[in-house]
């Protein structure tokens, strides 16, 4: 399976993926790509692939990624290699929501038919979401400006109006209710499971 797990911004997302990632000792974690400076306490392999942009374009005109995108100055993207051993093993690809509704496209243009078919029949794409005046609640308690606080929520709900069609599931995570959006996630990927 490649669980791809995507969402508004301020959702949950990353606690979401390292709770599952302590359920399931088997399920990898896809290992994206990015241009930008590592943070403190980030490793490359671990948290990113880190590359200098030099680098990151180049290997875009070798056709080395399935996906990338520009995003506050830097470069993000998944290397086609790493969705390859999806094929496997089961996989979590933490993913940005404009990338994900698009997802299944990419994947069909990224590899050649026989094994984009098997990717695309593990592949389930859940959609995390929150409460709007949490949403806003996180993003001041990040110390965001006000105008990068505005323009987060506008893209979000941009891009679900564009891609709300693709995702396969959406969960909402109620604030102190972790174990149940854990649940409800577990629950989605076992059904997947029996069916494949």
């Amino acid at each position: 399976m490649l669980i791809v797990l995507t969402g508004r911004t301020a959702a949950g997302k990353d606690t979401i993926q390292s709770q599952l990632l302590l359920k399931y000792s088997n399920v990898k974690k896809v290992i994206t790509t990015t241009s930008r400076s590592p943070r403190i306490g980030e490793r490359n392999g671990v948290n990113y692939f880190f590359l200098s942009e030099e680098e990151f374009r180049r290997k875009i005109s070798q056709g080395e990624f399935v996906e990338y995108v520009e995003y506050g100055g830097n470069l993000y993207g998944t290397y086609k290699s790493e969705i390859d051993k999806a094929l496997d093993q089961d996989s979590i690809w933490r993913i940005d929501p404009s990338r994900a509704g698009q997802i299944r496209d990419f994947i069909k243009q990224s590899f050649p038919p026989e094994t984009a078919e098997k990717i695309l029949k593990g592949l389930m794409v859940i959609f995390i979401t929150c409460a709007e005046d949490v949403i806003l609640q996180r993003l001041k308690e990040r110390n965001l400006p006000e105008d990068e606080i505005n323009k987060r929520m506008r893209d979000d709900q941009l891009i679900w109006n564009k891609y709300q069609q693709n995702y396969d599931r959406v969960i909402v995570n109620v604030p102190g209710k972790l174990d149940q959006t854990i649940e409800q996630i577990v629950k989605l990927i076992e059904t997947k499971k029996t069916g494949l």
